[in-house]
């Protein structure tokens, strides 16, 4: 047996992106920045790197997460790594790396500490 599973904690770069498939699905688009773990060996003048992840959520909770989410908001999510590949008009393939929310919550604090057991 095999799985991927993914777990970030970060804040959403912009509002969230509400768009509607063919067959009008619900589908919202999230952007979540995540920092790298520094390290208490790092230089103290260290500046953590920001790390950029496209989400998104198919069906109807797609439409309270977008009522419920803004630009900064901090979230915590849970979710699959999935690839789409699409050709663009000139016939390039392209691939794209996706995480598809599986469990999405808006943190309230700031201060609210998660261990990964490290």
């Amino acid at each position: 047996m095999s799985f991927s599973q993914i777990i970030i904690v970060g804040h959403l770069g912009a509002d969230p992106e509400l768009k509607y498939t063919k067959n009008q699905t619900p589908i919202i688009s999230l952007s979540v920045g995540s920092h790298e773990r520094l390290r208490a060996t790092d230089p103290k003048d260290k500046k953590p790197k920001t790390y950029w992840h496209k989400c998104r959520k198919f069906g109807k909770l797609a439409e309270t997460y977008k009522s419920m989410l803004k630009k900064g908001d901090k979230v915590f999510l849970k979710g699959q790594l999935v690839y789409d590949s699409w050709e663009d008009r000139s016939g390039r393939h392209h691939k794209d790396a996706v995480i598809e929310i599986e469990y999405l919550e808006k943190m309230h604090y700031e201060n609210v500490t998660i261990d990964l057991g490290e």
